[in-house]
């Protein structure tokens, strides 16, 4: 799991060069290549290394196949319609990701056939893109990562950003490992699974259009706060409750990634959300990385019940970090964007889609005081929370 993360990673700085070199079809012909070998590689035995590096290559891969799509999607929209293709677009990853869970119902997990399928469906996925007639949009910007950028411009969003990613990294890298040691039919498990993606869809813009009217901290707070709660009950309830009780857990700790994203938004420039917001995303992929090994060594040592506790601590320790940082700076943004839905299965690219990149340029500034502020090049980043 976290190897899958590492590849998400690395696939965000090295596949806008290969764009560049051969283009866009090209990149993303090798690349179905690439993830449709590595799906059927892991058909071919059970070997600890052997399936570290496939998994590796298949994270690789798959940001590769988010970029290019985003990419693409990004050159062909207008300003004016750029909010909705980007809603349009997270509710279609969401519904693909919840969808894929209840492929595990098409065969025994234990056999070939759901590799072949997984591999089947990324080879269908490139045909629009091979058989294409439009023009290929221009080359992918390098990905940029300043870590003190993204923690001077929204501490509350770099925590909720990393947390966010070590509890949505073990969910979906672990969840199937608990259900299948804790006693869990097939059908359960990938009920389990689509439900709690499910749940996080459905409260996403709810929750978010709550963030424009409140201070974006504090609604971050709740969610984290009832994700602990319903985590903790989850833990303690029997567990044939648990595939339905998910769909609650997802329902207020996934949206966290797009909420802190939301919140970072408020505090930089256009010309600089696309630059924080991929530094969010890699601090989202750090958690995924490291949730995983986290959780893991603490499934081993205690058991699989511990699975839930452990994303129960993960919550509370972001909610504990959100509160102080409510507790030590009150709420100073000088404007705010409405809400944009997002998820943390994407690439970077979904960031340039995103029209609050283009606020600054499009919106006219009324304060007369606002706007020298925010034009002042003397304004130091440490100033901005």
């Amino acid at each position: 799991s976290s190897l899958y993360f590492i590849g998400f990673l690395l696939g965000c700085f090295t596949i806008p060069q290969l764009v560049s070199r051969i283009g866009h079809i090209r990149t993303f012909a090798a690349l179905t290549a690439v993830m449709t070998a590595s799906l059927l590689g892991l058909s071919l035995g059970d070997s600890f290394l052997w399936w570290l590096s496939l998994r590796l290559w298949s994270g690789v891969a798959i940001v590769g196949l988010y970029l290019v799509i985003e990419s693409w999607l990004n050159s062909q929209v207008s300003n004016d319609v750029r909010g909705s293709v980007l809603s349009a677009y997270t509710a279609i990853v969401l519904t693909g990701l919840a969808g894929g869970q209840l492929l595990l119902n098409v065969a025994a997990p234990e056999g070939e056939q759901l590799f072949v399928i997984a591999a089947m469906l990324v080879v269908v996925a490139a045909l629009p893109v091979c058989l294409t007639r439009s023009s290929q949009p221009k080359a992918i910007p390098a990905a940029r990562f300043s870590p003190m950028l993204v923690i001077r411009t929204s501490r509350a969003g770099t925590a909720g950003s990393f947390i966010s990613g070590c509890v949505s990294g073990s969910f979906y890298g672990l969840g199937p490992v608990f259900g299948l040691q804790a006693g869990l039919s097939v059908g359960q498990i990938s009920m389990m699974m689509a439900l709690g993606i499910a749940g996080g869809a459905v409260m996403q813009l709810p929750l978010g259009k709550l963030s424009d009217k409140l201070d974006r901290r504090r609604v971050m707070l709740g969610t984290m706060m009832l994700g602990a709660a319903m985590a903790a009950l989850i833990f303690v309830l029997p567990l044939s409750l648990t595939p339905w009780l998910t769909f609650a857990f997802g329902a207020f700790a996934m949206p966290i990634y797009a909420l802190s994203l939301a919140h970072a938004s408020d505090y930089v420039e256009a010309d600089t959300f696309l630059e924080v917001g991929t530094g969010l995303l890699m601090i989202n992929a750090i958690g995924s990385i490291i949730g995983p090994l986290l959780t893991a060594f603490s499934m081993e040592a205690f058991g699989p019940r511990s699975y839930f506790a452990v994303l129960c601590v993960a919550l509370i320790f972001g909610a504990l970090l959100t509160a102080f940082f409510i507790r030590s700076r009150a709420r100073e943004a000088a404007r705010f964007n409405e809400f944009k839905p997002a998820t943390s299965a994407a690439a970077q690219g979904a960031i340039q889609m995103d029209p609050r990149s283009e606020a600054l340029e499009d919106d006219e500034v009324e304060d007369p005081g606002l706007e020298e502020e925010l034009l002042d090049p003397t304004d130091s980043r440490d100033e901005l929370h």
